[in-house]
């Protein structure tokens, strides 16, 4: 229904997103020139699990990456594969796949790479551990995992808030939204995965006073 309301219409990968790719996969050195950060990455597959309508994939191709992609949301998915024939082609389709991030359609170690931007910080914690054991099974070792989660740390909350809470605004009513600090994040993702960086870029705004933060996590399969 977030979908159908035209909510998440994101087109293009966040800064910190484009930083990830230019700090450990590979990076633009000029107008025709993307060189390797991490050796053999060109041509590496990679998964952007949760894709809404598929704003990394473009983004993914283009700095010389395989991108495939899921999304729970039957709406995310149609849109991203039309939207994605004309960016892409029509290879892009094939690999926009509808699905619950409990169980993910690929093979183990079928990706070098994974991502999950903005995810799973929206359903309930234990949901989460599942997905993100599923992201670990379908990664190969050593493969880096980026993704953000929401901080507690918001005006007029604790700034080690890390509970659950239901959406009761327009955006996004009625959803689950997963509160972090760095203590939950570990327990998310250490049993796979080495946090090798953990992130928290905080906005404030000061006409306002008020500020918000999210978490900005890569890491690395066990």
């Amino acid at each position: 229904s977030s979908y159908a309301r035209h909510e998440n219409f994101l087109f293009w990968p966040s800064d910190e997103g484009v930083k990830f790719f230019s700090r450990y996969l590979r990076r633009r050195v000029g107008i025709d020139e993307i060189v390797d950060v991490l050796p053999g990455a060109k041509g590496s597959r990679m998964v952007d699990v949760g894709c809404g309508i598929g704003h990394y994939l473009t983004f993914g191709t283009e700095m010389g990456m395989e991108m495939d992609r899921n999304d729970i949301s039957t709406k995310a998915i149609e849109t991203a594969r039309h939207y994605l024939a004309q960016k892409v082609g029509p290879v892009a389709n094939e690999r926009a796949l509808q699905g619950d991030i409990q169980k993910l359609p690929w093979a183990e170690g079928f990706f070098a790479h994974a991502m999950s931007d903005s995810v799973l910080d929206s359903m309930p914690f234990e949901v989460a551990q599942v997905g993100t054991t599923e992201i670990a099974r379908i990664t190969r070792p050593g493969g880096y995992f980026y993704c953000t989660l929401i901080s507690g740390d918001e005006t007029g909350r604790d700034p080690d808030f890390c509970g659950e809470l239901v959406v009761e605004g327009k955006h996004e009513h009625g959803t689950i939204q997963s509160y972090f600090n760095y203590v939950k994040i570990k327990r998310l993702l250490e049993p796979f995965f080495e946090i090798q960086n953990c992130s928290l870029i905080q906005v404030r705004n000061q006409a306002s006073k008020t500020h918000h933060g999210r978490w900005h996590v890569v890491a690395r399969r066990r």
